[in-house]
């Protein structure tokens, strides 16, 4: 499988980059309730037990787009919701978007972030949203929720 070219995707009428491909996917078990991750680069798969299922529906969906043209490290994050959207901006390295309605989460990944802030930060910041999601509080444990939380 050849590598896919993440700094040349510029369709002028995909300004939000929905329809990046995504050809990497897998299927996790996450407390219970099925996962579904697709994304444009196999870094950031995460390490979560896998769902050998195929028949039952995912609880929740997260499509995971590394960004070429998000640049810098991660910051802290800014919350912004409604009653059927919640979006999170880290700065211009991350920005993340959990529709209620459809059950699925957008993260945009900059190349800056590496794997160990992906692994030890963004994986279980994204669980969390994941969590509070299928519980139907969008943001309830995210009341206390700070940058260095992860880093205790």
């Amino acid at each position: 499988m050849q590598p896919l070219e993440l700094s040349h995707y510029s369709d002028p009428l995909d300004l939000l980059r929905r329809f990046i491909q995504t050809p990497m996917k897998a299927t996790y078990r996450l407390d219970g309730a099925r996962l579904g991750v697709e994304t444009n680069d196999c870094a950031l798969l995460p390490e979560l037990p896998l769902d050998a299922d195929i028949t039952a529906p995912c609880a929740l969906e997260w499509k995971l787009i590394r960004d070429a043209d998000s640049l810098g490290l991660l910051e802290p994050p800014m919350f912004l919701t409604s009653a059927t959207l919640t979006v999170v901006a880290m700065g211009t390295a991350c920005l993340l978007a959990l529709d209620h309605e459809t059950r699925k989460l957008f993260a945009f990944i900059g190349t800056d972030i590496d794997a160990l802030a992906f692994r030890e930060y963004l994986v279980p910041f994204l669980c969390r949203m994941t969590k509070d999601a299928l519980s139907g509080d969008p943001i309830g444990c995210f009341v206390s929720w700070n940058y260095d939380s992860a880093h205790v």
